[in-house]
């Protein structure tokens, strides 16, 4: 069997991630080995299932798993309830019972859709993550927060439900296209921000290579997030306090993929203007430095892909931000960087301040 490269501490569970390149055709070595023809339930997406599905199936039916595949449609189209009572629906017929495994392959609205699909199927069954994409492997996949959209809002309806374990295989990133790279190295820039220095500098340096494909993300990279995701959702696990550090750029960002019908924006896309909004309001509450929010949002201009204004309306984001789940007796709750490597959490932010913000974005984007 192989060994985790890092064992989640969640109280009182454990969760192995297992962090190694091809590990998508090992997995016979990293499941536990079932009575011969016992079921599993693989679900992954249409683009997945063309690159990756079959070593997947493959490398499981060598461990002597009886696979049945579903195969969804790509991204948000597939984050609902009609996607999660379909998935039920297909179990209930072929007898699944509490022990069959779910294995979920792809990306983050893969494994948040089917982990609460799993979650809520007859209370709870086994469930394996494969990641396959930069977000999901260093954030979506990790610290067992599963769920669905709903019309008012991103991730509204959904559960804490960690895991059995995770496995990443950074070969999956090597087929992704321009705009997935640079919608999950938002994820990267802001575990940055929120508290690595060095992780930082290491995007200042190296994101223009890592976009351009010329080098793979790397394996220390890699770790470093999902260790500092793990430790923060070992602190606090059902985000009553300090997992709101993990959501900087996300109260903004969350609004606009909202605005956007989750069409518009990728989600670190949305992110990535996200964190510029708040770093804006710190910078206006004098907090945050010129020279702090320069670098920043130089990293985000080269993330975010858009190059014209974004054309939503104060009116508009405000009512997407007033369903934000975030919320505190009616106010926002946003995170705001003190310095690189360093934010908290405010819920007193004024309807200038939100106003001042989505102006300087409207301007930023058009640079």
């Amino acid at each position: 069997m192989i060994r985790p490269s890092i064992v989640g501490q969640i109280p009182p569970r454990r969760v192995p991630i297992y962090i190694k390149a091809g590990l998508l055709t090992q997995l016979d070595r990293c499941l536990f080995a079932p009575q011969r023809g016992c079921p599993l339930e693989l679900v992954t997406d249409r683009t997945v299932d063309s690159l990756y599905a079959s070593r997947v199936v493959a490398s499981l039916c060598r461990g002597k798993w009886h696979v049945h595949k579903t195969v969804l449609r790509n991204g948000e189209a597939s984050k609902n309830a009609s996607t999660v009572h379909a998935l039920h629906e297909g179990w209930f017929q072929r007898r699944r019972g509490r022990t069959t495994r779910v294995v979920a392959l792809g990306g983050g609205a893969v494994t948040d859709t089917v982990g609460y699909a799993a979650a809520t199927f007859m209370r709870g069954v086994p469930l394996w993550l494969i990641p396959t994409t930069i977000i999901g492997q260093v954030d979506a996949a990790i610290g067992g927060k599963v769920g669905i959209n709903d019309h008012r809002g991103k991730n509204l309806i959904g559960c804490f439900y960690h895991p059995t374990g995770i496995i990443v295989d950074p070969e999956t990133l090597v087929t992704l296209p321009l705009r997935e790279r640079r919608s999950g190295l938002a994820e990267v820039v802001k575990y940055g921000v929120i508290g690595d220095l060095e992780l930082f500098a290491r995007c200042e340096s190296e994101l223009t290579s890592w976009l351009a494909g010329s080098s793979s993300l790397p394996l220390e990279v890699l770790r470093r997030c999902i260790r500092a995701k793990t430790e923060i959702v070992a602190a606090d696990e059902t985000d009553i306090g300090l997992r709101h550090i993990l959501n900087f750029g996300h109260t903004l960002g969350h609004a606009l993929e909202k605005w956007g019908r989750y069409r518009r924006f990728r989600h670190g896309e949305a992110i990535a203007l996200g964190m510029v909004g708040a770093a804006c309001i710190a910078s206006l509450r004098g907090m945050f430095s010129h020279r702090q929010m320069d670098r920043l949002s130089g990293l985000c201009g080269s993330l975010h892909g858009q190059t014209r204004a974004v054309e939503v309306t104060e009116t508009e984001l405000r009512t997407h931000l007033s369903f934000d789940k975030k919320r505190r007796l009616g106010r926002h709750v946003w995170v705001l960087p003190r310095a690189i490597g360093r934010v908290a959490v405010y819920d007193d932010i004024t309807d200038r301040e939100i106003h001042e913000a989505i102006r300087f974005l409207r301007d930023w984007v058009k640079r």
